[in-house]
């Protein structure tokens, strides 16, 4: 759960007690407020029990009329909290296989303080990294829940791409990606995340890096995944593409360029000094991009701050 998410409900449970503590206050009969203004008022204790009433019926029920009723609207009040839109920021972040050690890497995640992260080329255990379940170590290291993706095997090592949160993951998978023979393997991941009980999908991606033509085939596999997907929906990752490319244009037709709604400063990700990295929204909207310098890795950091819209109703 995020931390803008926690006070919205810290906040609604406050009103909630504050409403009933009026409620009980306003229900005291007029006896008692007597007994407690009236200084002189003598206070008797009876010596015998009355009789029940036959008419009173069953104690339980008269005990139960007793506690005062929520008032009319109060469940509507109380959505009107949950209803509020949501900022989160998401980061976008191609590792390098954390080449400049995993300790740089978090401390780069956690200096941007992100609710979502997408990581490409992470490793778990594999032997060019010593062995390191990298995908672990930094989900332990900036202390959000991870989910990661393989999209290749060596012996007991993988490797591939991973998603943190701040939010509940509630649902993860993997769609392959068409591919050259003999290339590496990509895959599309995505997890469906609880955002202050929205649904909302978030795909995360590392295109062909050596054939144009296959990574526009992929790009479009990709759109066409997201046509079928009614979420909310961000997608991220290194698309190792321009932004004039076709590749880019299949996806930018179907979801929003965040650099290009809400872009501030340099926009290049590689060192080379090109824009290869993306993340695009639909149903949440771009407040502001930037790209922020890395030393850990040979691209820089891709964030960008979102409004998620409040559902048009509340659950019943």
């Amino acid at each position: 759960m995020g931390r803008r998410e926690e006070w919205v409900r810290i906040g609604a449970t406050v009103l909630v007690l504050a409403v009933l503590v009026v409620l009980f206050l306003r229900d005291r009969s007029p006896d008692e407020a007597t007994r407690v203004d009236d200084p002189e008022q003598t206070v008797t204790t009876p010596t015998e029990v009355p009789e029940e009433s036959e008419e009173s019926g069953d104690g339980a029920d008269a005990e139960a009329e007793a506690v005062p009723s929520p008032p009319e609207g109060l469940a509507e009040i109380v959505c009107q909290q949950f209803r509020r839109p949501v900022r989160l920021r998401v980061l976008s972040f191609n590792t390098h296989r954390s080449t400049g050690t995993l300790d740089a890497v978090a401390e780069e995640i956690l200096e941007i303080d992100p609710d979502v992260v997408l990581l490409q080329e992470v490793d778990r255990q594999m032997l060019r990294t010593g062995g390191i379940d990298q995908a672990a170590v930094l989900a332990d290291a900036v202390g959000m829940d991870g989910s990661f993706s393989s999209n290749l095997a060596r012996g007991a090592g993988q490797y591939g791409t991973l998603i943190l949160s701040r939010f509940d993951l509630v649902q993860q998978g993997r769609i392959p990606l068409v591919r050259s023979p003999r290339a590496e393997a990509r895959g599309l991941q995505w997890v469906t995340l609880d955002v202050s009980g929205q649904a909302v999908r978030v795909y995360n991606t590392h295109l062909d890096a050596t054939r144009p033509d296959v990574r526009l085939a992929q790009a479009r596999q990709v759109a066409g995944i997201l046509d079928d997907d009614d979420l909310p929906t961000i997608l991220g990752g290194d698309l190792n593409a321009w932004p004039a490319s076709a590749a880019v244009a299949a996806i930018g037709t179907r979801l929003t360029d965040t650099w290009t709604a809400a872009g501030q400063g340099r926009s290049a990700t590689s060192q080379g000094g090109k824009k290869i990295d993306y993340l695009f929204v639909r149903g949440l909207r771009p407040l502001v991009s930037q790209v922020a310098t890395s030393g850990a890795s040979d691209h820089h950091r891709l964030w960008a701050d979102l409004r998620l819209r409040p559902p048009g109703r509340c659950a019943t």
